[in-house]
């Protein structure tokens, strides 16, 4: 476990990331990480957002056209999530990976904001039960983190038991196979 994916295998239409575990993606803005969700949910595997941004922007900045989006916020409102009810949030995962059998992809864009609401050590006691959950399920968990929201430590825990991916690479891989797709089409 804890171990580094540093390659996206497979060609066009592939699941870059393998079905069954959570994938940990340091990086500041989780671009990288809403670019990898769309790649996934392309072929209509269906997916799960949760994340701190506004629903609606998200939809509309990231083209997100299909799948679900969980808002975390204190404000009531359609398709919210109080983010200090860490225990629903994880019946909530484990329903919709249930619910939609084969490889459903989530992506928790959020995890710094679970932690200042619940705590590290609860958030981290999340992550190993969500991580457990989709390991036994097939499912695919994308966790964007910037490293500088959190303590060494604390980054240090969170890669301990779920992949690591090397976002430079993964980076790289993806504008590769984007710009080869663009030439393809010539």
């Amino acid at each position: 476990m804890g171990s580094t994916v540093e390659t996206v295998n497979g060609s066009e239409g592939v699941v870059p990331l393998g079905p069954g575990a959570c994938y940990l993606i340091k990086e500041k803005k989780p671009d990288l990480s809403y670019r990898l969700f769309g790649m996934l949910t392309r072929q209509g595997t269906p997916g799960l957002i949760i994340t701190r941004q506004y629903p609606e922007r998200v939809r509309r900045e990231r083209d997100i056209s299909s799948g679900r989006i969980i808002w975390l916020s204190h404000t009531p409102g359609e398709d919210y999530h109080n983010p200090t009810a860490i225990g629903s949030l994880a019946k909530l995962i484990s329903g919709f990976v249930e619910e939609n059998q084969g490889a459903p992809v989530i992506l928790l864009d959020g995890i710094e904001y679970l932690s200042i609401n619940n705590g590290f050590l609860q958030t981290l006691m999340f992550v190993e039960h969500v991580n457990e959950f989709v390991m036994q399920r097939k499912a695919i968990v994308i966790i964007p983190v910037s490293p500088d929201a959190l303590e060494e430590k604390e980054v240090a825990l969170l890669e301990r038991n779920i992949e690591v991916v090397e976002s430079p690479v993964v980076k790289m891989d993806l504008e590769t196979r984007e710009v080869s797709k663009l030439l393809d089409g010539y």
